[in-house]
C-alpha cells in the first residue's frame, strides 16, 4: 500500500503526482485485464494460466531463494522471500486480494499477476521502487528548488511507466532497443550497446550490472581519452553509479532495491535527466569532467582551479562529486587554495545551468550531519549569492561550532536587505538561546 497512500496524500497534489497516479492506475488496470480470466474458478482454466506465469521472479520468485521454490500459482509470502518493498508494491498495485490484506503475513497470498514477460517484470520492479524513493524524499525538503528537482525525476519515471504500458498494449513478442528507447535516443551505437546488452540476459529490458560494466567499457573506451592511468574506471563506474542513483542532486533516504541490474529504461531515463541523446558524447563530457576532478584533488589543485573559467565551466554537468570536491577546497588548509576555490564558484555562477544545480545540491548539503560540509557548502552558496538560501543557511545559527555560525552570519549578511532580515531573525534566535540557557542554568543552581 506505499506507493498507493504516497500517491493518494492530499498534501502532494501538483501535476506531477497526479501524473504519476494515473499512469500507475492505469498500469494496474492493463495488468489485470490481461489476468481477467484468473476469476474463474475452474481449476484446470487456472492451471493453465500458471503455467504461462512460470517465470513470474518480479512478484512470486526471490532471485536468492533455493531452486525448489515454485514460482508457479499462488505463492505464500513466507515461502517466497519476497522484500518488504515488493509486498508493499503488490499492494499498491492491488494485486493482493482484499482478504489477504488484512490477514497475517502466512496467510496472505501473492495473486500470480505479470506482464507476461519475466524481463519487463524485472524492470518494472527496479521503477516502481525508484518512484517510492523519490515520493519518500519529497517530504524531507522544504527547499522549492529541491522539490521541483524532485518532481522532474518523477515525471521521468511516469514517461517510463507510460512505455511500460504502451509496449503492454502493443503485445509484440519482438521487442528491440529501437522499439523502447524514444526515437531522439536511438543512435546507432546506443542501440548496438543495449543490443549486446540484452543478448547477455536474453532480455531486451535488462543486463545484470557486470555485463553492463563490461560491454560499456568496451565498447566506449575509445570515449574516455584518459589522460592518467585508471582513469577509463573511474568514468565508467561513475556514470554507473549515477544511472542507478534515484535522483542526481537530493540525497534519497536508501539506494534502488535491485542495484544488481540496470533495465534499458534507466539507460534512457540518465540520457533524458541530463539532457544527452547519445551516450558515447555523454560519456565524452563525463570523462573531461573525471579529469577536471582528478586535478581538483591534486597538489596543483590551486592551478586547476584558476584554469577552471568561461567554456570549461559551462561544460560541466556538474556532478555531485564536482560540486563536493568545490566546496572542500573552499575550507582548505591553504589559504591561496581557498581563495582560489572562492574566485571559481563566483565566476561558475555566472553559468545558469552550472548554478542552479549548485545551489540545490549545497542547500541540501547544509543538512549534512559533517560540519566541515556544512561549512563548504555555506561558503559556496555564498559565493553563488544564493538569496533563496538564506533560510536554510540561517537555519545553521542553531550549530554550537563557532566556525559554522560565524560563516552563516557572513554568509547571510552579504545577500543585501534579504539577508539583513534573516539576521535580524537569527540574532534574535540567537537571544531567545542565552535566554534559555541562562535560565536553565538559574534552574540547575537553585535545586543545588
Amino acid at each position: 500500500m506505499e506507493l498507493e497512500k504516497m500517491l493518494q496524500s492530499g498534501s502532494c497534489r501538483e501535476k506531477e503526482l497526479k501524473a504519476l497516479e494515473h499512469q500507475v492506475l492505469h498500469l494496474a488496470t492493463i495488468l489485470k485485464n490481461d489476468l481477467s480470466l484468473l476469476k474463474t474458478t475452474s481449476s484446470e482454466e487456472t492451471l493453465a494460466v500458471e503455467e504461462v506465469l512460470g517465470s513470474f521472479d518480479f512478484l512470486s520468485h526471490d532471485l536468492t531463494a533455493d531452486d525448489d521454490a515454485s514460482c508457479l500459482g499462488s505463492l505464500r509470502l513466507k515461502d517466497s522471500g519476497i522484500s518488504s518493498f515488493q509486498q508493499s508494491t503488490l499492494r499498491s498495485l492491488g494485486l493482493l486480494s482484499k482478504d489477504s490484506q488484512s490477514a497475517s503475513e502466512e496467510e496472505l497470498v501473492i495473486a500470480p499477476l505479470t506482464s507476461g514477460n519475466w524481463g519487463l517484470d524485472q524492470a518494472l520492479e527496479t521503477h516502481l521502487d525508484i518512484c517510492c524513493i523519490l515520493l519518500q524524499a519529497i517530504p524531507t525538503t522544504d527547499f522549492s528548488p529541491s522539490r521541483r528537482e524532485l518532481l522532474e525525476e518523477i515525471s521521468i519515471q511516469t514517461q517510463v511507466l507510460n512505455r511500460v504500458s504502451c509496449l503492454l498494449l502493443e503485445k509484440n513478442d519482438n521487442i528491440s532497443a529501437r522499439d523502447i528507447l524514444p526515437k531522439a535516443q536511438r543512435s546507432r551505437d546506443t542501440l548496438l550497446f543495449w543490443q549486446e546488452c540484452g543478448n547477455s540476459s536474453s532480455s531486451p529490458f535488462f543486463c545484470h550490472v557486470d555485463d553492463f560494466s563490461r560491454i560499456l567499457k568496451r565498447r566506449y573506451t575509445h570515449k574516455v581519452k584518459a589522460k592518467q592511468p585508471g582513469q577509463s574506471d573511474k568514468v565508467f563506474s561513475r556514470l554507473l553509479l549515477q544511472l542507478q542513483a534515484p535522483c542526481r542532486l537530493v540525497p534519497c533516504s536508501r539506494s534502488i532495491c535491485s542495484p544488481e541490474r540496470v533495465s534499458v529504461f534507466q539507460l534512457s531515463a540518465y540520457l533524458k535527466r541530463w539532457s544527452f541523446q547519445d551516450l558515447g558524447e555523454h560519456i565524452s563530457c563525463l570523462s573531461r569532467e573525471e579529469y577536471i576532478l582528478s586535478a581538483l584533488n591534486s597538489p596543483k589543485r590551486r592551478r586547476a582551479l584558476n584554469k577552471l573559467r568561461g567554456r570549461a565551466i559551462s561544460a560541466l554537468l556538474p556532478l555531485g562529486f564536482t560540486l563536493q570536491t568545490l566546496g572542500a577546497l573552499l575550507i582548505d588548509s591553504n589559504h591561496r587554495v581557498c581563495k582560489a576555490a572562492s574566485s571559481c564558484v563566483c565566476r561558475a555562477a555566472g553559468c545558469k545551468s552550472f548554478r542552479n544545480k549548485a545551489v540545490v545540491f549545497y542547500t541540501e548539503s547544509l543538512r549534512s550531519p559533517d560540519v566541515l560540509t556544512q561549512l563548504g557548502s555555506c561558503l559556496a552558496l555564498k559565493c553563488l549569492r544564493a538569496t533563496e538560501s538564506v533560510d536554510h543557511i540561517s537555519d545553521l545559527w542553531r550549530s554550537e561550532d563557532e566556525d559554522l555560525r560565524s560563516a552563516a552570519r557572513e554568509t547571510v549578511l552579504s545577500f543585501g536587505k534579504k539577508g539583513h532580515e534573516a539576521f535580524q531573525r537569527m540574532d534574535q534566535l540567537f537571544t531567545e538561546m542565552q535566554e534559555e540557557a541562562y535560565k536553565n542554568q538559574e534552574t540547575e543552581i537553585t535545586i543545588l
